[in-house]
């Protein structure tokens, strides 16, 4: 099965937002602050403990 590809959906001066089919990332200055996915909805800041966000974010930094 093919892998869905990330996607840069915006880049500005300081933020960038990516996304798959399964979550989006918004990172400022190349880290991520937050985080959303199809099956938790919004995380917290500090909780980028999911699989779908985790997934993505091996996309973006591989």
């Amino acid at each position: 099965m093919i892998e869905p590809m990330a996607k840069k959906v915006f880049e500005g001066l300081a933020y960038t937002i990516w996304e798959d089919d399964e979550a989006s990332v918004v990172l400022l200055e190349g880290k991520p602050i937050q985080a959303s996915c199809v099956e938790h909805g919004n995380h917290n800041l500090f909780d980028l403990d999911c699989p779908h966000v985790e997934k993505l974010l091996k996309k973006i930094f591989s």
